[in-house]
């Protein structure tokens, strides 16, 4: 199968084939739209022919069935056109959920190593090609099927010229091909510069506190604009290569043309072997003709594209450093931890080094240590963000790596510094923790936490919409949110 030569974008044939009714849809509108393109390109000829010999029963007649059959053509694309959208957009929501699954599933010292670009990218550009990677090749199948007839229909006029046109056909194809191997070259370098502007941008939007408060804006700006210049400058080294290219195609275009003249000039027209009529019929069909090569080219263009961000989601959604939890509960209600020879390393740094203690339940401990100590990284463990390897952390007898995640996240909570929270409602931001909480249960909640005064005397109450990164919040209300 020729998909299977493009190995990425093969592996994305069950997103699409779980909508097999609208594909056997799109298809069906296909065959029509292309037979509709190969009638029309007969019935032109045949209002040619009407013409030049003015045969007005003929002219009318061919005209009606021109005008029908570009009635049909175009009632089929609409349908087509809607149907692949439906197919597309269900196929990109597919893919996006995914890659949000994987990534939340994906170990967070991996997802903090990769960049927000890295991701950004990947959700929005690439998924996009990928959703309407059947559309595009669809569509442009039609387009090659319909103008393919044009070069057939030559053949039939004129064998000569139709041979004359496969070859001049074949080096524009050539060209077209060069052009789709340099787009993927500039392509490739453009994408790392593109995801760098992206996360230097997130960044500096959710750390514009601290930017406002250092004096800093300047020095951000110049870095932000620095890659910014490198990827203006990269996009337009695409752009000229690619003109240069495809001015060349526009010339060798003209000059088969020109070539044509000739070979009618001095060969086939002193011998007999054409007429005024068929050339003027050639001539007329020549500029469809040209666009199948440019059809076949962007086919090709599709496939490679294609696969190269099917490659870039893949990167993601195969990503198989996971989370690994065990299916075990805690049973024996105590809260008491104990932790056994507990190491950890950064590369060849080691920061926690055969860590050994046990806190008691119902007891505040506090942990102290200086700056780089792993008081953090304790956490991290302790929470499995980062996972333990070497040592053991017991939560009531029962250890950490064999616990269920729920079972993990139910029985430990952490208050960081900087409390993440939705650019959503209040009352929705405490809801997404337990679904099933109460108004009550959710109030009381907040009079324990003593926040529940602030919050009503809020404009909107608990109805507020937080903004992102909780910016209109203090840091306390976060906390105690």
């Amino acid at each position: 199968m020729f998909l299977k030569r493009y190995k990425n974008l093969y592996k994305f044939k069950p997103y699409f084939a779980k909508y097999k009714s609208q594909t056997i849809l799109l298809v069906i509108c296909m065959i029509i739209a292309s037979s509709m393109g190969m009638v029309l390109a007969y019935l032109m000829s045949e209002q040619l022919s009407a013409i030049s010999n003015i045969n007005i029963s003929k002219m009318v007649k061919s005209t009606v069935f021109i005008l029908v059959a570009v009635l049909v053509h175009h009632t089929t694309w609409f349908f087509w056109d809607k149907i692949s959208a439906i197919i597309g957009n269900k196929v990109a929501n597919d893919i996006r959920n995914d890659i949000f699954s994987n990534a939340l599933s994906t170990q967070y010292q991996i997802i903090k190593n990769n960049s927000t670009g890295y991701y950004i990218e990947r959700l929005n550009d690439d998924t996009n090609e990928i959703s309407f990677f059947v559309q595009n090749v669809y569509g442009t199948l039609v387009d090659v099927a319909t103008n393919f007839t044009f070069l057939i229909i030559i053949f039939f006029l004129n064998w000569q010229c139709g041979l004359f046109f496969s070859i001049g056909l074949i080096v524009l194809y050539f060209l077209d091909v060069l052009k789709i191997k340099v787009e993927l070259k500039h392509t490739k370098k453009i994408k790392v510069l593109s995801e760098r502007l992206n996360s230097k941008m997130t960044e500096a939007i959710r750390g514009i506190k601290d930017i406002k408060g250092l004096g800093i804006k300047n020095e951000v700006c110049m870095i932000n604009g620095e890659i910014s210049k490198q990827l203006a400058v990269k996009n337009t080294k695409m752009k000229v290569d690619v003109t240069l290219l495809e001015r060349l195609r526009t010339f060798c275009q003209w000059a088969i043309d020109c070539s044509l003249v000739f070979l009618c000039a001095f060969w086939l027209f002193p011998t007999g072997q054409i007429d005024v009529l068929v050339i003027l019929i050639i001539f007329n069909y020549k500029s469809l003709m040209y666009d199948t090569i440019g059809f076949f080219s962007k086919l090709k263009g599709y496939y490679v594209q294609g696969d190269f961000k099917a490659q870039r989601i893949l990167e993601v959604l195969n990503d198989d450093i996971k989370d690994v939890f065990g299916n075990n509960t805690i049973s024996n209600k105590k809260s008491s931890i104990k932790v056994k020879n507990l190491s950890f390393s950064y590369g060849d740094k080691k920061v926690l080094k055969n860590i050994s203690l046990k806190l008691k339940e119902n007891t505040a401990t506090l942990l102290i240590g200086e700056s780089g100590s792993g008081k953090s990284i304790f956490f991290s463990l302790l929470t499995k963000l980062n996972p333990v390897k070497n040592g053991k952390i017991f939560i009531d007898d029962v250890d950490l790596n064999n616990l269920g995640e729920e079972e993990l996240t139910k029985h430990i909570s952490i208050v960081n510094q900087e409390p993440f929270v939705f650019n959503d409602t209040l009352y929705n931001n405490l809801r997404i923790v337990k679904p099933t909480a109460t108004k009550d249960e959710i109030y009381t909640a907040c009079k324990n936490a003593h926040i529940y005064d602030e919050v009503v005397s809020m404009k909107d109450g608990f109805n507020t919409i937080l903004a992102e990164n909780g910016s209109n919040l203090s840091g306390g209300q976060k906390q105690r949110l």
